[in-house]
């Protein structure tokens, strides 16, 4: 059985780039020509085909109002992919300063930039943006690309005895206005709240009929495909496993919870780490093992000083306590016993 998803599976690969650029050239640039430009090395990012991106600088760029301004650009070089959104922010540390966005990038229109200061500033020893004899700008960020990619779940443990369905179906599930014939036995020897309900005097059990109504008809139609031990091949969507997880925990299927829960954990990644971590937390969903990977994960991005999309989410105490036990695990892992 075969069904398809809407939506999309998020690729994505973090950027950084240190660029020091020398006061002399940045004069040097300036004499020659009013808005000139430098621009730093291209780099490649090898996880996508035949993208790259690098900075540019004008010291003097004359903007709508006739000022000489310093302005920051990233440029995203690229020619297979339709679009990719980049989260980023600039920093020079020396003058305190830090700016980012999150903006979309077209193969027309691959470069967006930021106000820095003025020239008068950027020359000014004492606005601190030139130390040493050179300016040093800082890039750190996520690019995403948006995926169709298929896969396929399979649950290579099943309840489908050949007993169970040796008779027709006998049970009936409804979602809005479709429904799902099934076998009742099944039913009972696949979740204990199910089994609860059929086996005593309740409307269900009587009707022989179940309604269904806070979860859509894909995800019952795939998790019972599932529980009959049928592979389904579908798209790579994030949000319909998450679904798929909370039907099995709401019946406590515990083979979809498995299988759903080891798909994430695959699925973990600079641009989905907050998101599976906040669905797995103890105040949400309580999925143990994920939520573990999850913490290992973020602190591992720490350590390299891998970006995170959308670490702020997650609230100043527990990014402060993440902080607190990457630092002590570097602590613990430089000593060593004489």
């Amino acid at each position: 059985m075969t069904t398809g998803m809407d939506l999309f599976f998020i690729i994505s690969a973090p950027i950084c780039l240190q660029w020091r650029i020398k006061e002399y050239d940045l004069k040097v640039e300036m004499k020659e020509s009013d808005n000139g430009r430098l621009f730093s090395k291209p780099v490649v990012v090898s996880t996508f085909s035949g993208v790259s991106y690098r900075l540019s600088f004008t010291p003097n760029e004359i903007n709508d109002e006739n000022q000489s301004v310093a302005n920051v650009f990233l440029h995203l070089e690229f020619k297979y992919e339709e679009k990719i959104e980049a989260v980023y922010d600039y920093c020079i540390d020396s003058a305190k300063y830090r700016e980012g966005s999150r903006d979309i990038f077209k193969p027309k229109n691959g470069s967006l930039g930021f106000y820095v200061c003025s020239t008068n500033d950027l020359f000014d020893p004492l606005k601190g943006f030139i130390v040493d004899g050179a300016l040093t700008i800082n890039l750190n960020g996520i690019l995403m690309v948006k995926k169709d990619q298929f896969f396929t779940l399979n649950v290579f443990k099943t309840f489908a005895s050949k007993s169970a369905l040796f008779h027709d179906e006998d049970f009936m599930i409804v979602v809005g206005n479709k429904t799902i014939q099934v076998h009742k036995k099944l039913l009972i020897e696949t979740s204990c709240i199910w089994a609860e309900m059929l086996k005593s005097e309740t409307k269900e059990a009587v009707e022989n009929k179940m309604v269904i109504q806070d979860f859509p008809f894909k995800i019952v139609y795939i998790s019972l495909n599932l529980i009959y031990g049928k592979s389904i091949l579908l798209k790579n969507l994030l949000e319909d496993m998450l679904l798929l997880y909370k039907f099995g925990h709401k019946y406590r299927i515990n083979i979809i919870m498995d299988l759903i829960e080891k798909y994430l954990i695959k699925a973990i990644s600079p641009a989905t780490v907050v998101y599976l971590c906040k669905f797995s937390s103890p105040e949400a969903s309580n999925v143990i093992k994920l939520h573990q990977k999850c913490i290992d994960y973020f602190m591992k991005c720490l350590k390299k000083t891998t970006p995170i999309y959308a670490a702020e989410s997650l609230g100043e105490t527990f990014l402060a306590s993440m902080v607190l036990k990457s630092l002590r695990a570097n602590f613990t892992n430089t000593n060593t016993n004489d």
